[in-house]
């Protein structure tokens, strides 16, 4: 027979005890800060939206603070303590606001994202963002204020971004065309860096799938200039 075992018991149970009352804590501290930066979040990331083409927009951060309780009486914490957090967006005046996941476009996807990744790139240490397909759903003027967006950010961080839009394309420093080829059964890819008249024919085919009309030529040049700063 084990001895004292029920003043072990006892003792395993006040410290059990100190411990959640001690998580629970610091999960209301975090609760808190959550609470204070997700309102500031809000207002950064309107702001951004408006550089993007999204004049109106609301966006907010929901948090629920709630928790449930095991057999024992102790709160059960989550990888994200005691809170479920979602982001809600209204993309239209007069509409409600609705969960982010559940209700934005391909395009206001992107945006959103963008805007996230704008922010939080003036605030961390990572030198190097890689956007991939960060242009889903848009095209037009919101192409190009989202390519302009980029531009902008790329002042401060590194920027690797996979697009088919010409109008995003003609915002980068370099341009590097990544194309399959198939010899002897085997399929590679290759990569090679673009310039000079060679990256007006690429924005041309971006552009129209033709890259030997001279409209084509001469919007791609007209393109470059306006937003590339030249060849």
């Amino acid at each position: 027979f084990l001895t004292g075992s029920e003043e072990q018991a006892a003792q395993i149970t006040e410290e059990m005890q100190a411990i959640s009352a001690e998580l629970y804590g610091l999960c209301e501290e975090i609760s808190f800060t959550r609470k204070k930066y997700g309102d500031l979040l809000e207002r950064r990331i309107q702001e951004e939206l408006e550089d993007l083409e999204m004049p109106g927009t609301r966006f907010a951060v929901r948090l629920d603070f709630s928790y449930e309780t095991d057999e024992q009486g102790y709160p059960e914490f989550g990888k994200y303590g005691l809170d479920d957090i979602e982001f809600l967006i209204s993309a239209n005046p007069g509409n409600p606001l609705l969960p982010l996941a559940k209700i934005a476009s391909g395009g206001e996807l992107s945006r959103v994202m963008l805007a996230l990744k704008t922010i939080f790139a003036k605030s961390d240490s990572v030198g190097t963002l890689i956007f991939d397909e960060i242009d889903t759903g848009i095209g037009g003027e919101i192409a190009v204020s989202v390519g302009n967006h980029i531009k902008k950010l790329a002042l401060q961080r590194q920027i690797f971004c996979i697009t088919h839009l010409a109008s995003i394309a003609v915002y980068a420093d370099n341009q590097i065309k990544i194309e399959k080829s198939v010899s002897g059964g085997v399929t590679a890819s290759n990569v090679h860096v673009v310039v000079g008249e060679e990256r007006v024919q690429e924005i041309a085919r971006m552009l129209s799938g033709d890259s030997s009309s001279s409209e084509s030529m001469e919007h791609a040049r007209t393109m470059l200039n306006k937003f590339g700063g030249g060849l």
